[in-house]
């Protein structure tokens, strides 16, 4: 079982709105249970699989204003009180914008490399164009690069000059890894 804790540490004036808006938003990806807002500005979940947990904790990432914690919690004896409860004690008060803490609470070895992993797919996306994200956001949509670029009215050689500026093949290989790593400490 995972659980994600997010706190909005951007700058909209109608923060409640927008972090309501964003709850709402998560809730939709497949494999996540709704949603519930903590206070004014941080949102929680439980999370089925370790691909929805990177899928949401990487759209928060990729939206650069939120502090993010993932909880990995034994499945036979953890409640899902027990993992919102764990995962607010990991996020902790001094969060910041466009980090990851993660806690294991069966195998605590397991949370540096998992943090580790997050830090490099948030280095990638923070470094990211707004042409950039668009090509990604095409190819993680399921297009290949022939039907983007066609999306996207340019050439083939420009959409792979683009994913390659964004870093489109570091970004899947952190995926993975993070997807694996998740799995493991979910399993040990």
């Amino acid at each position: 079982m995972y659980a994600i804790q997010a706190r909005y540490r951007g700058r909209e004036l109608k923060r409640a709105e927008y972090v309501s808006k964003a709850a709402a938003a998560l809730s939709t990806l497949e494999g996540v249970e709704q949603f519930t807002l903590v206070g004014v500005e941080d949102i929680a979940s439980i999370i089925d699989t370790a691909e929805a947990t990177c899928d949401t904790a990487l759209a928060l990432l990729a939206a650069g204003d939120w502090a993010v914690a993932i909880a990995v919690m034994d499945t036979t004896t953890a409640t899902s009180d027990d993992a919102l409860a764990f995962v607010h004690k990991v996020l902790g008060p001094r969060a910041r914008a466009g980090t990851v803490k993660v806690g294991v609470k069966k195998d605590k070895k397991w949370a540096a490399p998992i943090q580790a992993a997050f830090v490099m797919l948030a280095y990638i996306l923070s470094k990211r164009t707004a042409e950039g994200r668009e090509a990604t956001s095409l190819m993680r949509s399921g297009l290949n690069q022939i039907e983007a670029a066609e999306e996207l009215g340019i050439s083939k050689q420009a959409i792979s000059q683009r994913l390659q500026a964004a870093g489109w093949q570091a970004e899947l290989a952190g995926y993975q890894l993070a997807i694996d790593l998740l799995q493991r400490a979910n399993i040990d």
